[in-house]
């Protein structure tokens, strides 16, 4: 290749070698990173040997500039993305992307967007201008070289990536693979709510004449380590739930098996386990609840709408109604959940004696102040952390008044419930966990690669009336582990439903239940990861 040639490979790789030493300089990982250079410069190689292919000038023009700007956004995106997550962009992340809102974009925006991000937009804003400017000269002099081996420069590239899977670290694939599988599992979703009867031999083993009210409460980023129910906490985060603690069986060691919302819930709603992740097609908790004839609501705070309907809307879809508080703000500020209490009100005052209502809270979801009225920002004093910055104080403030106004809701739900003096439950948990600032400095969760015990470590209690206690026995197995992808087990076990499908010893309630391993993230074992010794 002439000079000109090199110069268009050199704009391609200068960005490629800067993402590589600013990752290496912010966040010291050499290994990890490097597959990632090595997949830049092989895509790079296909991009630039595309344009060997097209021989008008004007076209060969347009068509480098185009692909570089996209080039230097890929670069962009995975290098502030890993320098947020310490994680690289991947098929499941794209699950997290298509799910989420407007709202939600905004709010991770403002609450991690900082000098360095500007100092990237800066950087890599200057790569495209002066990337530009050199190709638009050079694209006119590039020597062209033959068309059959600018096809074997691309074909052997996307074989060293295929078989090396290094592709399996690019944007545009990941991307795409995300997607696809995305929609595919949105699409059989959509089939499997089309058929009502999914579970065989559906029975209940109670008959009573009293009233039937079962609430599961659905809580968002709760950390266990900040619930001062469980006595770890320096701070009086839940004094409501505090006061009726003898009322609670409070489960000790529960953890999610994921640390993000839709892979949590669509295995804990369904059959779906890290054994049998497939199937959460084969039907949900709603479904058998409808074949045991109760009527299912679904009261949610969270948005039921990002690009496209949401799995966990999917899943609530099956319920015989179903009410979405939060469908038309788009901006930070969303309804605070308080007015979830407001619609089950109503649902108790129904003329039915059987219900089983799912709330789902918006809880602690980021951005935290917002989740909280200005009455419950109770907590103001510097709280308890290794990493001391007024920005961290802010942070864990937030999060824990947000919890103490989740204790406010649960605690009005508990009493709406004891009122209606039925054969009740109140179960609840939340999806996943949350880091605010206690293992590492980072506040949040991930898609299950930067993580810690608290993104899975769960609140999970129940409260049950004098009723339910006179017609039903519950097994003490509160110091055992257990993980939520069993929880359909645990609720049907609750309601006193039996089916084939049906396990009673994945239920924490049951005197069957059996402690397995904990798996996270599908195939790794919880218990054993986190560790003393890890």
């Amino acid at each position: 290749m002439n000079k000109k040639n090199n110069i268009v490979v050199l704009v391609f790789i200068i960005p490629i070698i800067f993402s590589y030493v600013f990752e290496l300089i912010i966040l010291a990982n050499i290994t990890k990173r490097f597959s990632n250079v090595i997949e830049h410069i092989f895509f790079a190689i296909i991009l630039i040997s595309i344009a060997f292919l097209i021989k008008r000038i004007s076209f060969r023009r347009v068509y480098l500039k185009s692909v570089f700007i996209l080039f230097c956004f890929m670069l962009f995106f995975e290098t502030i993305y890993y320098y947020y997550f310490k994680s690289s962009f991947n098929a499941s992340a794209t699950f997290i992307v298509l799910e989420t809102n407007g709202a939600e974009t905004s709010e991770f925006l403002t609450s991690y967007f900082d000098t360095v991000s500007v100092f990237l937009i800066c950087v890599y804003s200057v790569f495209i201008f002066i990337g530009i400017r050199v190709l638009n000269k050079c694209s006119v002099r590039m020597k062209t070289i033959k068309p059959l081996f600018s096809l074997a420069l691309i074909g052997v590239s996307l074989m060293i990536l295929k078989v090396s899977k290094l592709v399996e670290h690019n944007l545009v694939y990941s991307i795409v693979k995300g997607s696809s599988i995305y929609v595919d599992e949105m699409i059989k979703f959509d089939a499997y709510n089309q058929d009502n009867k999914h579970f065989t031999d559906v029975k209940r083993h109670i008959e009573t004449n009293d009233n039937e009210l079962y609430i599961i409460i659905i809580g968002e980023s709760v950390s266990r380590l900040h619930v001062q129910l469980y006595e770890q906490y320096d701070r009086a985060t839940t004094p409501l739930l505090y006061e009726i603690k003898n009322e609670l069986m409070i489960m000790n060691d529960v953890i999610s098996p994921h640390t993000y919302t839709i892979a949590s819930l669509t295995k804990g709603l369904t059959l779906a386990n890290a054994e049998n992740p497939e199937r959460k097609f084969d039907g949900s908790i709603i479904h058998l609840l409808n074949q045991a004839d109760y009527k299912t609501y679904w009261i949610s705070n969270q948005r039921p709408i990002g690009l496209s309907d949401t799995q966990v809307t999917k899943i609530a879809s099956a319920a015989q109604e179903t009410i979405f508080l939060n469908t038309k703000h788009t901006s930070e500020k969303t309804p605070y959940d308080e007015v979830l209490l407001d619609e089950l009100e109503k649902v108790v005052n129904e003329e039915m004696k059987k219900k089983v209502v799912f709330i789902h809270m918006i809880g602690a979801h980021k951005n935290y102040e917002k989740r909280v009225p200005p009455s419950f920002k109770f907590f103001e004093k510097t709280p308890q952390t290794k990493f001391k910055s007024k920005h961290n104080y802010k942070i864990i403030n937030a999060y824990d008044n947000a919890i103490r106004y989740t204790d406010s809701v649960v605690r009005n739900v508990i009493e709406i419930v004891r009122k209606q003096n039925a054969m009740s439950y109140v179960l609840y948990l939340s999806d996943h966990g949350q880091e605010v600032y206690d293992d590492i400095e980072f506040h949040g969760q991930t898609n299950d690669e930067l993580v810690t015990k608290n993104m899975y470590e769960i609140p999970f209690f129940l409260w049950t009336s004098s009723v339910y206690q006179n017609n039903s026995v519950i097994a003490d197995n509160t110091r055992k582990r257990y993980v939520t992808d069993d929880l359909i087990h645990s609720i049907a076990d609750l309601s006193k439903i039996s089916a084939k499908e049906i396990d009673s010893t994945r239920s924490i309630f049951s005197p069957a239940f059996i402690e397995r391993k904990r798996f996270i993230k599908d195939t790794i074992d919880y218990d054993i990861y986190f560790s003393v010794d890890n």
